[in-house]
């Protein structure tokens, strides 16, 4: 198992930053097929995201379909007391052997949000499963670190 941790701060506060992680229509800006289910008082958002072969590792691209997308299902807390929440975020990709597991810790200070991602990368192939998941972290950062970016901007 591997694990990255990447930090991003947002000019808006907490409730705002939640309500956007929760629109559907602000996912779509960020080229991604996105649907939600409320369970009150929490929204599970379920993320599709395209997953170009040019990204991955060739030994890894060329076993693949090719139209892999990455699926991310989101958590996200309805009911938020105070300047501090969690989020929840599993990953996977179709015919790739690697899970993410996260954590979006979320803080408010001085109307702004600084967000905080945890994540682990495990992969279920024995003896390769290092390997794979070496060669996953590098791209999972990119990814993440331009999504973090451009969430900003959606």
């Amino acid at each position: 198992m591997r694990t990255l941790t990447l930090n991003h701060d947002y000019a808006e506060d907490l409730t705002t930053f939640l309500t956007k992680l929760a629109d559907v229509a602000v996912w779509e800006k960020l080229g991604s097929e996105a649907s939600a289910e409320h369970i009150d008082p929490d929204t599970e958002m379920t993320v599709r995201t395209p997953m170009p072969k040019t990204e991955l590792p060739s030994a890894l691209a060329s076993r693949l379909p090719s139209e892999t997308e990455l699926v991310e299902v989101y958590m996200i807390p309805g009911d938020v007391l105070g300047t501090d929440a969690e989020v929840r975020m599993t990953a996977r990709a179709a015919g790739v052997p690697v899970e993410i597991d996260a954590v979006l810790e979320l803080h408010e200070v001085e109307s702004a949000t600084k967000l905080t991602a945890h994540a682990e990368i495990s992969s279920s192939i024995p003896m390769f499963g290092a390997m794979i998941e070496q060669a996953v972290v590098p791209i999972l950062q990119k990814r993440l670190s331009d999504r973090l970016q451009r969430f900003e901007t959606a």
